[in-house]
């Protein structure tokens, strides 16, 4: 078995481990970073359409507020391009298609404003949070035993049907789970780190820019710039801590390091063996943030013809198996390419189909909404998050009821030797490529601190 050491071992080659790890070579530091996949990047994946055309396929738009991710694409030279916007977006409900531009859809006025009284109540409860601790907030465990799906089903709370049919699609969309899988605590906190959930359910801010060759190439250079400290193929197994270091065994290597960072999802973390054991906090706490379910299809098409249609590929059905729609075009503008997903037990339920059977009922969703056109791709390309061994779900983990005031402490307090990053610990853009940054250099800091 191989056997080297480093001041630093970094678990995870996602963004919040690269950006670790690049804060601590820049600042001398010898750096190890341990991957269990054949590549970087994470949670997020460039994969390749039968046409040749790279698409992400896992985190791939950059949005306001987000100046890191902004600025390390610029330092590493990739390109930032807009997204298209032009064009109607469509709501389908109730089996018809309704366009609108810009955030808000063409509802009746109680919808509207049963939707605009819900987000203004939820995000007044998120900035009464300590960003840094919200389990500490004065009503924090009234909040984290009720679920978000049982706030939104509240008629005080989202008096029209409607707009609760709308709003529990959207909080889908943003946990990969049904809301009643949800804290409402836990809710706040992601609204907590960007402003409210206006941000994060407005794509005018959210999703603002691409990268042209994507956020995994991003990664990938990063990870190059590190050069052979990054190993891959490695899955961590066991930490071993003793008094003056701690030991990372992977199947095939020991790394003695003065310090450790683990930036892999909180699920990921939970299967390491640590010794000694750390404390049930840290353990409860990480076993039970477990990402949602997540497929993303992306279809390709010799050009992007919902664009002709006056349309802007972006839509939001529901009542639909595939409910969110996207375009993802590449900037030269051909092949069009509409990017697609299905979140939670609907993920569930299509992941149990024979693939052609899948495939069917995913291009008739899109035929509903763009018409036959969209029968008929070019390209077909699935990726389930759920089934992706070092990811177990997409795209976070979520904090279910009680997890926070129970454990939350333990979010990213060190354990020893052991530190935490991952954008599930970021306190801003949680949840986000951006929050996975902050957190990484978060994590090194507290490290140069201390050595």
């Amino acid at each position: 078995m191989e056997q080297t050491t480093a001041d630093v071992c970094v678990v995870g080659a996602g963004f919040a481990g690269l950006a670790a790890a690049r804060n601590l070579a820049q600042a001398g530091r010898e750096v190890i970073v341990l991957e269990a996949r054949d590549r970087v990047g994470g949670r997020v994946w460039n994969r390749e359409l039968p046409d040749g055309t790279v698409v992400s396929a896992g985190g791939t738009w950059l949005g306001d507020g987000q100046a890191r991710m902004f600025r390390l694409a610029r330092e590493y030279g990739l390109r930032a391009y807009p997204q298209y916007d032009d064009g109607d977006h469509v709501l389908r409900l109730d089996g018809a298609d309704r366009r609108y531009r810009g955030t808000v859809p063409k509802l009746n006025p109680a919808a509207l404003a049963s939707l605009g009284l819900a987000f203004t109540r939820l995000n007044a409860m998120a900035r009464r949070l300590p960003a840094d601790a919200p389990w500490l907030a004065r009503n924090a465990r009234a909040l984290d035993t009720r679920t978000l799906g049982q706030w939104l089903a509240d008629p005080l709370n989202v008096p029209s049907g409607t707009a609760y049919t709308v709003l529990k699609a959207t909080m889908s969309l943003l946990f990969c789970t049904d809301p009643a899988e949800v804290s409402l605590l836990g809710a706040l906190v992601l609204a907590r780190g960007g402003g409210g959930f206006d941000y994060y359910t407005d794509s005018g801010r959210t999703e603002t820019h691409l990268l042209d060759g994507g956020t995994p190439e991003l990664a990938r250079r990063m990870a190059e710039e590190l050069g052979d400290a990054v190993r891959l193929a490695s899955p961590v197994r066991r930490i071993v801590q003793n008094g003056n270091d701690a030991e990372v065994r992977t199947d095939a290597l020991r790394v003695r390091a003065r310090r450790v960072i683990v930036a892999v999802p909180p699920v990921l973390a939970g299967r390491i063996q640590f010794e000694p054991a750390p404390p049930p906090a840290v353990v409860h706490l990480r076993q039970r943030m477990t990402p949602g379910q997540i497929i993303r299809v992306h279809t390709s098409y010799p050009e992007p013809f919902w664009r002709g249609l006056r349309l802007s590929g972006q839509s939001l059905a529901p009542c639909s198996a595939v409910p969110v729609t996207i375009d993802q075009t590449p900037p030269g503008g051909r092949p069009g390419v509409l990017s697609s997903y299905a979140f939670g037990p609907v993920a569930v339920r299509l992941g149990r189909l024979e693939p052609k059977e899948r495939r069917d009922v995913w291009l008739r969703a899109l035929a509903e909404r763009f018409g036959p056109e969209a029968l008929h791709p070019l390209g077909y390309l699935e990726t389930d998050w759920s089934a992706e061994t070092w990811s177990a779900g997409g795209m976070i983990g979520h904090f279910p009821p009680g997890a926070l005031t129970s454990y939350g402490s333990a979010l990213r307090e060190p354990v020893g030797r052991i530190h935490w990053a991952g954008s599930e610990t970021a306190t801003q853009m949680h949840g986000l490529m951006e929050g996975a940054v902050r957190s990484g250099e978060r994590a090194a800091r507290e490290v140069l601190a201390l050595n």
